[in-house]
């Protein structure tokens, strides 16, 4: 649904056709036709016409439209087109004298052909013409609007299928599939209900992007709220695309809420994610793999869903076939704990490199051999805190080849988990690896067209009642008082 068409004035032929034409009873009856809008009887008169002046084509493609028939109407105009742009070949004196009048009323029902087939990129390219030969036609002007706004619906209009939940009393369990792809528009916040057994660890951390391209700042902050708390828990800004809140260890069995929001003119486009995790010593689907005879092997691909617990080491065996190399990556938030990872050799004794720290994880690449090569990972807490975390197994994907002398992971890390708003000044610690959904900040893009000038705020357009009647589906109607 939407606003209506204007076909207007430069539609309905009342600039004349060219002289030529004129001798043509068919086509005077048919112009007095379309005048009236009877557009049956308009294409009765000119099924007689043989002429393949642009005039008739375009008469034609008028009628068509009337009767709701843009396929038919597009034809017409090709054809129309067709004679337009081998006038326009012409030098400027060879001309007919009504060409930039034809240029511009087939512009016009190209447009309109292209509102009644939704092409709305196209519409505003043809309106666009129109403008350009006759920046006052206000009925283009309308219709570039229209177009322009179907194109580009404002924020509410492209929000998701999960509103309401924009107050603490509409809130919806959270559902993972749901708090995926979520829109946040300007001015809005969303909330989620999460429930949690008792002694379990609570996380919620959004991923996601700005688009600067209907603003140009937006903060967003992701708030924790215990049972029945007026105040949030915990809280954290999303930076560089990302926030995390969470609790090591819920009271009770309990429901609690978690809210995004925050001013700016921008859009955030994110995925929530909750993990409600066991406390250790609960192991993940992967144990026992605590010891290297123990270890676990692992395919190529993503192996989510592991959980690392202080004092308990996890093993997992890796091959790279021959003549091919390996990258393990371990994935995991350093806001709840840090992990370390290092890779040995098949029995689990010798040492080959510490994991490096990058921003998708701690990263150690298997370097490839003639015959198959078979080695041990280690995935271990750096501190007391338990975490959980995935593992990526397949051939590598960042370009810094085999370089594994890296520096350990820093060690002592219990405090962080609380104090994840001190910023760590120790070099070691900045390369800290970060979340897979990590994206870095978009800078503002430059609108593609600057519509500010071209068109009046849509809503602001007094002149045009229409604007309010929104029609349930659209209908290109002459609007009577233009004649």
């Amino acid at each position: 649904g939407g606003m209506r068409a204007r076909i207007g004035v430069t539609a309905l032929l009342l600039a004349g056709f060219g002289p030529f034409t004129c001798a043509d009873s068919n086509v005077e009856k048919a112009r007095e036709a379309l005048k009236g809008a009877e557009a049956e009887a308009a294409l009765e008169h000119l099924s007689a016409v043989e002429d393949d002046a642009p005039e008739v084509h375009h008469a034609r493609a008028v009628g068509h439209l009337l009767l709701q028939k843009p396929d038919e109407a597009k034809t017409d105009l090709d054809q129309a087109f067709r004679r337009v742009a081998e006038d326009q070949a012409k030098k400027p004196e060879e001309r007919p004298e009504n060409h930039d009048d034809l240029r511009k009323r087939v512009a016009f029902a190209k447009g309109l052909t292209a509102v009644a087939k939704e092409e709305w990129e196209t519409a505003q390219v043809e309106f666009g013409k129109v403008l350009a030969i006759d920046p006052e036609d206000a009925d283009a002007r309308w219709n570039l609007e229209l177009a322009w706004y179907e194109a580009n619906p404002p924020c509410p209009k492209r929000e998701d299928d999960h509103e309401p939940d924009d107050t603490r009393q509409d809130a919806k369990p959270y559902d993972p599939e749901k708090a995926k792809d979520r829109l946040l528009c300007p001015a809005n916040e969303d909330w989620y209900v999460i429930e949690a057994k008792a002694n379990t660890l609570l996380f919620v951390t959004v991923t996601g992007e700005f688009d600067y391209t209907e603003g140009d700042h937006r903060t967003v902050n992701l708030e924790l709220y215990g049972p029945d708390r007026a105040e949030p828990l915990r809280q954290a800004p999303v930076v560089d695309g990302k926030a995390t809140v969470g609790v090591n260890g819920v009271p009770s069995d309990s429901v609690w809420h978690a809210r995004l929001h925050g001013p700016g003119d921008a859009e955030f486009k994110y995925t929530l994610q909750v993990d409600v995790v066991p406390p250790c010593p609960v192991d993940d689907q992967k144990e026992e793999n605590d010891t290297p005879d123990a270890a676990t092997p692992l395919e190529d691909g993503e192996h989510p869903g592991l959980k690392a617990c202080p004092d308990d080491p996890d093993w997992f065996a890796i091959k790279a076939p021959a003549g091919e190399k390996r990258q393990v990556t371990v994935q995991f938030d350093p806001a709840r704990a840090m992990l370390s990872a290092t890779m040995f050799g098949p029995d689990g004794t010798t040492p080959l490199a510490l994991a490096r720290a990058t921003k998708n994880g701690l990263v150690m690449n298997v370097p490839e051999g003639e015959d198959e090569r078979a080695v041990t990972v280690r995935v271990e807490t750096a501190g007391r805190q338990e975490n959980i975390y995935a593992l990526k197994v397949g051939p590598p994907e960042d370009n810094e080849g085999q370089d594994d002398q890296q520096q350990p992971p820093p060690e002592d890390d219990e405090k962080k988990d609380d104090e994840q708003k001190d910023q760590p000044k120790d070099d070691q610690q900045k390369e800290q690896p970060k979340d897979q959904g990590d994206q870095p900040k978009e800078p503002p893009k430059p609108d593609q067209v600057d519509m500010e000038q071209l068109i009046e705020a849509l809503d602001k357009h007094d002149k045009n009642p229409q604007l309010e009647k929104a029609l349930r589906e659209l209908r290109v109607v002459p609007r009577m008082e233009d004649y």
